[in-house]
């Protein structure tokens, strides 16, 4: 993942067909398997995946189970426990894709091993969407009801 590869992802349109986001995921999570990346490289990973989220979410499709579990596993990989544009950024990925295994697993790390301000973050995310965090459609549904 370099720069020129996060600008072209922020430049694709708001709104892309499902198979066109899978697509794009597909291949982000490739880039991961080609070696160690280093924090920078890893925020701008979470970056990216941040903009195809925002994107998958306008489908109004849930991703397939499986899916969600690749997310996941990229997302507490990339995840940087010491910054705070990272942890946010994980916390809004997890919302809007309705990823369930890294909000458990980030509610499973020690806050006394974070600083104060992400362990708050991550009880906030908790509290706000733990009981839905598989269904990123969920809160749309209960403003209808």
């Amino acid at each position: 993942m370099d720069q020129d590869e996060l600008q072209r992802i922020t430049a694709l349109p708001d709104y892309l067909p499902s198979p066109q986001v899978e697509k794009e995921l597909a291949s982000l999570l490739r880039s991961f398997r080609h070696g160690v990346p280093d924090p920078a490289e890893k925020l701008m990973m979470m970056q990216a995946l941040s903009q195809l989220a925002d994107r998958q979410w306008q489908t109004y499709e849930i991703l397939p189970h499986a899916a969600r579990k690749r997310l996941s596993a990229f997302v507490i990989g990339v995840w940087d426990r010491r910054d705070l544009d990272s942890t946010a950024l994980m916390l809004a990925i997890i919302r809007t894709l309705g990823l369930a295994d890294a909000l458990s697993y980030a509610a499973s790390v020690d806050p006394e091993s974070l600083e104060t301000i992400i362990a708050a973050e991550i009880r906030r995310a908790i509290a706000e969407f733990g009981a839905t965090v598989g269904n990123p459609y969920a809160q749309i549904k209960q403003r209808q009801q």
